[in-house]
């Protein structure tokens, strides 16, 4: 029952964390993504305490120290990407290439880690994948926003190559390390990060309006915090094939959230090419985890 409720909430979250992007970055999108690092890196401190209640010792030796920047790859670099490109895309979209996740986790891998190659099924399930994106975004996008848009979509792929790299190269590591305190320290490195990109942005808040204050606690506690306990918690319980296939089912319920909510245009071929991504995504994942 703890799996199931573990499983139904994270897919909850990561439905609803590309809107809580969206309206967090409105007035600035880099207060936006700073003040939902630091606020999330003060609020998982006590759940350092709680996990390892008698070894408070935090690693910080160079060792250490390595696998906390490459961690923090998916939160400075991916994560503060998809701020920007969330000015520009609606939410639905940003779940729908976060979901490439899997698809660039596998390029990647084959790559950087020896025992995982890119076989021709794997190939061919990207090509559909890319298929599908050209899909959605070519007929879809805005006239006056057309050149802003496709900017954004570029960084947003590139955001989901800092969030795959980071994962790829943490794990070719290897690391005896708590997961607690490898994401302790990548979003404490993370908020240095945004700190040395902008020292005055959390000492100078916008006027904020109150969806967007709201978003941005969401997104802090709930997105960062919650999501990230309960994401190893099924890492370490339940088969990895299907924490894999969570990003497979959360980008048609955020297109539906953000329809619903935030008044999302919809359209048929949005639907069509969401479907063909994910059957992309399917084919990938499956071919993967079973050789």
């Amino acid at each position: 029952m703890a799996v199931i409720a573990a499983y139904t909430l994270i897919i909850i979250i990561w439905t609803t964390t590309p809107l809580a992007i969206v309206w967090s970055g409105e007035t600035d999108w880099f207060f936006g993504i700073a003040a939902r690092t630091a606020l999330g890196a003060i609020l998982i401190l006590p759940f350092l305490a709680w996990r390892y209640p008698n070894h408070s010792t935090f690693r910080l030796d160079k060792e250490a120290i390595k696998i906390y920047m490459m961690a923090s790859l998916p939160i400075l670099g991916g994560m503060t990407l998809m701020y920007w490109s969330g000015q520009y895309l609606p939410s639905g979209w940003i779940a729908v290439i976060f979901a490439m996740t899997p698809v660039m986790t596998g390029l990647l891998a084959h790559s950087l880690l020896p025992n995982s190659r890119l076989t021709l099924i794997k190939a061919f399930a990207v090509l559909v994948s890319l298929i599908g994106l050209w899909i959605i975004f070519s007929p879809n996008l805005e006239t006056h926003l057309a050149n802003l848009q496709i900017a954004a979509i570029l960084v947003a792929l590139l955001s989901v190559f800092f969030h795959a790299l980071g994962g790829v190269l943490v794990k070719r590591c290897g690391t005896n390390i708590p997961a607690i305190h490898v994401a302790i320290g990548a979003i404490w490195l993370t908020v240095l990060g945004h700190f040395m990109m902008n020292p005055t942005a959390l000492f100078d808040w916008p006027t904020l309006q109150p969806r967007e204050s709201y978003a941005i606690l969401y997104a802090a506690t709930v997105g960062s915090v919650i999501g990230f306990l309960l994401y190893f918690y099924l890492i370490k319980n339940i088969d990895a094939m299907k924490v894999a296939l969570i990003p497979v089912i959360t980008p048609v319920f955020a297109i539906l959230i953000g329809h619903t909510v935030n008044n999302e245009p919809l359209s048929a071929t949005l639907w069509l090419g969401t479907g063909i991504v994910l059957i992309g995504l399917i084919l990938f994942q499956w071919r993967f985890k079973s050789q």
